[in-house]
């Protein structure tokens, strides 16, 4: 059993070695069309005929951090023989699915774990609930409905959009903060935009661009190519503000807002170090009169001691009582 998955059809089919069924993964418009089956052994002969729903027909959802949505797929009840996988970003691996004739129903945390504890699988639907949703949940979903009472595969796509909260970030003047974006991983088809009021700072496409040439940011600014995050050197006053990052491709959309303030030294913090001096040199200056009577104390002792041994020594030996020695 052979499977030519050249052309339009490369790294997209995989047939089934028991049953022979045939999956065409990643489907595009392109794969639309007539296709036919035939087993000269089992005289078997059957015809699908495929639609692909366009991109256009991609049902978009927003959501906000840490909220819940759930993905319906508009079935009232799965069926005894149906079978329902989902997939994020178009992967291999399912991060879940349903199949109902093994009584199986799983959801998977994916490869870099982003879903570790925030799936949820309606048994009886195939719904798919995202609890908890985070930036990195942005993307495509896709789930496959393979249903008894139909001879073709139903697929539905949804584009979901998270949007984050305003972020604050306070830092004090000379120091440095990072505007984190949330992702482990810029896609290749993102494009992503940092804006500060109306000015873009910073970019990637296909690649890291960052524009300095505003005097505020002059030299201040690095980008992270991997995950998107902006960090600001050396800040200063002129770099509060509204910070505003936008990512988009044909897979979702994604809007995060950071508000920056930068501090100077106030008078209170000057007059907490001057304190904080006058504070040390004062425990030192303790430290050191007391170490000096300390030491003062000892030689008084040894003094002491040294007196007391020389009386006992007049007294067991009187003067001239040895006159050869005691001289």
């Amino acid at each position: 059993m052979m499977c030519y998955s050249g052309g339009r059809f490369r790294s997209r089919l995989k047939l089934d070695s028991q049953t022979g069924d045939l999956t065409v993964r990643n489907i595009r418009t392109e794969h639309s069309g007539l296709y036919e089956v035939t087993s000269s052994k089992h005289t078997l002969n059957k015809m699908f005929d495929v639609s692909v729903v366009p991109v256009d027909d991609v049902k978009s959802v927003s959501v906000l951090v840490g909220d819940s949505v759930t993905l319906q797929t508009d079935l009232t009840e799965i069926q005894r023989d149906d079978e329902i996988q989902w997939r994020f970003e178009h992967q291999n691996s399912p991060i879940a699915e349903i199949i109902r004739k093994a009584r199986k129903i799983s959801t998977y945390d994916g490869p870099d774990g982003r879903f570790r504890h925030s799936l949820q699988l309606d048994y009886m639907t195939g719904s798919l609930t995202i609890k908890n949703i985070g930036i990195r949940h942005s993307g495509l979903y896709e789930v496959d409905i393979s249903t008894s009472s139909s001879k073709h595969t139903i697929h539905k796509s949804f584009s979901v959009t998270v949007s984050g909260e305003m972020k604050s970030e306070t830092v004090k003047e000379g120091e440095s903060v990072t505007l984190r974006t949330g992702f482990t991983e810029v896609q290749i088809y993102d494009f992503m935009t940092w804006m500060f009021g109306d000015t873009i700072i910073a970019e990637i496409n296909k690649g890291a661009q960052l524009y300095d040439d505003d005097e505020r940011f002059r030299d201040r600014l690095q980008l992270d190519n991997q995950t998107g995050s902006l960090t600001i050197t050396n800040c200063t006053i002129s770099n509060s503000g509204l910070y505003e990052l936008n990512i988009n491709s044909n897979r979702h959309n994604v809007h995060q807002r950071f508000s920056v303030t930068v501090s100077v030294p106030g008078p209170s913090d000057k007059t907490a170090w001057i304190i904080g001096t006058i504070l040390l040199v004062l425990v030192a200056a303790a430290a050191s009169v007391i170490y000096c009577l300390y030491i003062s104390k000892l030689k008084r002792r040894h003094l002491s001691c040294q007196d007391k041994e020389k009386g006992t020594l007049d007294a067991l030996f009187p003067k001239g009582a040895f006159p050869s020695w005691q001289k």
